[in-house]
């Protein structure tokens, strides 16, 4: 009878336990998700329009450059002063809080732009920039917060469901924007609007800080050493593990590939395709769309085949963008846009795996000591990498005349580098095939 009740005991208290668990992740996994959602609206707001709102202020092609990669060289600069702080603290959302209060009280700024008169330009991209900053140490910071708050075996799950919020709403806001952009008549008018988005985003930025707030979890109690020798034992463990400097080498050459159309992706779209704000709308909400239905799936495929399997075929379809560009501006103006929204939006059936796979493949092989300068240190050379070939693309297209010609060889080089990168994924997958699959 005892030993009954003993088992009957036993098999309450691990009901609990197992109920409480339960309730624990799933609280984490919606705050993360909300937490996504509004970082999410946050971007397309901002980020999307940057190239429209410069074009508005009359950027060239080579200005237009230098908005999405001017900015990469400021977030290089911080990253690892930035890494060094946050592995100071105890909590790594603190150095999260930090950031985006950083981030918020610079917008506020980027919405006067347009009063700097003829420094407007300049001012705009030298903010754009000078917010890269406190960004790109809230993407390194996030990362290490989130591993500290979620366990291994949880993280596909509660990545999953972050993912699809930031997808549905990658599909809805851009068509918000986008609409709103385009029953503006005026130039003038349409520049107040970006001012309006602006400050907008430094609102939402703090209704995000009050969820991060209710995350609970993330606490540390690892012991710091000074910044320099922290710096040495994070670069020498970094150079010492084969398994994370084979995960950068590939990662470092896939996002080369994919950040060498950034700028001329735009260039495409509104030079040759001749696409107004509602149809760029339509193409990030197509994309988005895409990815909002697919990322169950891609998620299923995680948790049968591991995270590296996956991000393989996300790669390979990431090659048929400029294969999708170079077809749809061969064909009419008219006939062209309608067919590169199309093929546009098919050629995201894997993308999901980019911001699903990735950062997974990353906690995968990163250690635990120093771990937001070691992912600081990775993100200096993927920050790097972006700084240079959106550049170096639009330089390319440049070079061979900057005509139709010129966009189709460009595209068709991007096209290369990605199947290379694909193969890249493969020989790692391969290296790393009897290892768990996680």
């Amino acid at each position: 009878m005892k030993s009954e009740k003993g088992i009957f005991k036993k098999f309450v208290v691990r009901a609990i336990n197992k109920i409480k668990d339960e309730w624990y992740i799933d609280s984490i996994m919606y705050l993360f998700a909300l937490e996504g959602v509004f970082f999410t609206i946050i971007n397309n707001i901002i980020n999307n329009n940057n190239n429209l709102f410069a074009t508005r202020m009359e950027a060239s092609n080579f200005e237009l450059s230098l908005v999405t990669s001017l900015p990469q060289f400021v977030g290089m600069l911080v990253l690892i002063p930035g890494g060094i702080l946050s592995d100071r603290m105890s909590n790594k959302r603190r150095m999260l809080i930090i950031s985006l209060i950083s981030l918020s009280s610079v917008y506020i700024v980027l919405g006067f732009v347009p009063f700097f008169g003829q420094f407007r330009l300049v001012a705009f991209i030298g903010l754009l920039a000078l917010a890269m900053g406190p960004l790109t140490i809230y993407n390194a910071s996030w990362q290490a917060y989130f591993s500290d708050v979620v366990r291994i075996e949880d993280r596909n799950r509660v990545f999953t469901l972050r993912t699809k919020g930031t997808f549905l709403f990658n599909t809805i806001t851009p068509l918000l924007t986008g609409a709103i952009l385009a029953r503006a008549a005026l130039n003038s008018e349409k520049i107040k609007l970006h001012q309006i988005f602006f400050w907008c985003a430094a609102f939402f930025i703090f209704v995000q800080i009050l969820i991060l707030m209710k995350i609970p979890g993330g606490d540390t109690h690892q012991k710091r050493a000074n910044g320099l020798r922290e710096l040495k034992i994070a670069a020498y463990d970094l150079i010492h593990n084969k398994k994370l400097m084979g995960f950068i080498g590939v990662a470092l050459f896939f996002y080369m590939s994919w950040q060498a159309d950034w700028t001329m992706y735009y260039i495409g779209q509104v030079d040759y395709l001749k696409l107004n704000e509602a149809w760029l709308s339509y193409i990030v909400v197509g994309g988005a769309v895409v990815q909002f239905f697919t990322i169950g799936f891609w998620s299923r495929m995680n948790e049968k085949f591991g995270v590296r399997v996956p991000i393989i075929i996300g790669s390979f379809a990431l090659s048929f963008f400029p294969l999708c560009m170079n077809y749809a501006t061969s064909l009419p103006v008219g006939k062209g846009a309608v067919v590169f929204l199309i093929l546009n939006t098919l050629s995201n059936f894997a993308f999901a795996t980019i911001f699903l796979n990735i950062p997974q493949c990353l906690l995968q092989v990163v250690p635990e000591k120093n771990k937001t300068l070691s992912i600081s240190i990775y993100t200096v050379m993927t920050s790097f990498s972006n700084a240079i070939m959106p550049i170096a693309g639009v330089q390319l297209y440049t070079a061979l005349g900057s005509d139709l010609r010129a966009l189709h060889i460009t595209f068709f080089a991007i096209f290369v580098m990605r199947i290379i990168a694909t193969v890249l994924w493969i020989i790692r997958w391969w290296h790393m095939r009897k290892d768990p699959i996680v």
